[in-house]
């Protein structure tokens, strides 16, 4: 499994973008596997908790339901205009329930000492696994400038640009 520190050192820009992003606004968004097949979209809080991604969910929640009947999640961070400010962090990969005790209470501090809310004992944590990411942001024309990684690849930068995206003169 990778962890976010193990993220953090294979793609470390993308890593510092995503997680800057989620610390700023204090959540994103989560799309998760509906049991039938279609996709479930939820905003939720996300912590980086000794490595490890973490999110907290509430008990028997669809969206903690789903992770634990299909692991694949796809996280994205709000963006706050129509040209895409202050950038989207877009990360897919696999939710694992947290069964260690110590991390399941360190999660549990962390959420406390930031928003003085302690999760009940009866609630769902995952930490996640990041396969991919991509961190994207726009020109006024429309060009889009993409930082993606996957997996076992390094890092990559392309630029996108969009004909006929830019307002007629």
């Amino acid at each position: 499994m990778l962890r976010w520190a193990d993220f953090e050192v294979a793609a470390s820009e993308l890593a510092t973008l995503g997680r800057e992003r989620f610390e700023r606004f204090g959540f994103l968004f989560v799309g998760t596997v509906r049991k039938d097949g279609g996709p479930r979209v939820n905003p939720v809080e996300a912590y980086v908790v000794d490595g490890h991604l973490v999110l907290n969910m509430m008990w028997r929640s669809r969206k903690a339901l789903d992770l634990l009947r299909d692991p694949r999640i796809y996280l994205h961070t709000p963006i706050t205009d129509r040209l895409g400010a202050p950038g989207e962090f877009k990360a897919a990969g696999r939710a694992v329930p947290i069964e260690d005790p110590a991390l399941w209470e360190a999660a549990a501090d962390v959420i406390e000492a930031t928003i003085d809310w302690r999760p009940p004992k009866r609630s769902h944590f995952f930490t996640v696994a990041v396969d991919r990411a991509a961190f994207i942001t726009y020109d006024p024309d429309g060009t889009q400038h993409v930082r993606r990684w996957r997996r076992d690849q390094p890092t990559v930068e392309v630029r996108v640009a969009c004909p006929g995206c830019a307002d007629p003169p």
